[in-house]
């Protein structure tokens, strides 16, 4: 899955804006009190536990937000957006006060913001999920990368857990748990290794600044996988660890998750 992001970047604002507004040819037209258009609902954490309130990755409660931009670029202040769920049929979410939310089933909520009566945001996905109180190893922690063969000159070896939750009274994954990985140590320690030589990477073999660490949210079945890649080797093994917190911030039973991968 795609690492959740719960900030916005001013481009992908930009790019936002041509889903929220529809432009007429020409220049772009300001709106209810100066603004240009205005970004999708910024949710604090993908996931909110049912009969629970929304929170940050902290634990922390936290509102639903919007950013609007105006003609020139400003970010502006003191918008006054109105977030209504669009879920049917029977309850998801409702709005609180303070534009925070409370999980009232479990199944996805769909919430949109307006502003006035000429913006509107595309439908944002919310999870209503059961608390999470465990994770495990989905693959074996402790494994040999392959050896290259055909002229190759990467091997990688995926690294899964499993994000669960007995709330239910049947233990069952949990989808949307905002997982975390690190490359902790490489041995021997004293082993010099170039940046892009071993790396953590996602489904598709990509990976963000050094590699040493990415994020991956749990699917349907709270699974979350990251690989590690390594070329050339040069190394004895390297160690992974993973972590998953509660929606209260609190770290899950069984984590943090430590893998080791060696090259012989």
């Amino acid at each position: 899955m795609i690492p959740y992001k719960a900030m916005l970047s001013r481009s992908a604002l930009v790019g936002a804006a041509l889903c929220v507004v529809a432009l007429a040819c020409g220049d772009v037209p300001t709106l209810e009190g100066g603004i240009a258009f205005i970004s999708p609902v910024i949710l604090p954490s993908p996931a909110v536990a049912i009969d629970d309130t929304l929170r940050n990755e902290a634990g922390v409660v936290a509102p639903l937000r919007i950013v609007a931009v105006g003609t020139a670029g400003d970010t502006i202040e003191n918008v006054e957006p109105t977030f209504i769920v669009t879920t049917v049929p029977g309850p998801s979410a409702t709005i609180l006060a303070n534009n925070l939310v409370r999980g009232d089933s479990v199944r996805t909520a769909s919430i949109i913001a307006r502003v006035g009566t000429r913006l509107q945001t595309p439908p944002a996905q919310l999870s209503v999920v059961y608390q999470p109180d465990s994770m495990a190893a989905g693959s074996p922690t402790t494994a040999n990368f392959p050896a290259l063969s055909g002229g190759g000159t990467t091997s990688s070896v995926p690294l899964t857990v499993n994000v669960t939750s007995a709330a239910s009274g049947t233990r069952s994954g949990v989808p949307s748990i905002i997982v975390r990985y690190l490359i902790s140590t490489i041995y021997p320690t004293t082993t010099t290794v170039a940046d892009t030589s071993v790396v953590l990477v996602d489904d598709q073999n990509r990976f963000v600044a050094n590699g040493l660490v990415s994020v991956d949210t749990t699917d349907a079945s709270g699974n979350a996988s990251r690989s590690i890649r390594a070329v050339p080797f040069g190394f004895d093994s390297v160690a992974i660890t993973v972590s998953a917190n509660n929606l209260k911030g609190v770290p899950l039973a069984g984590g943090p998750i430590r893998f080791v991968v060696s090259t012989k």
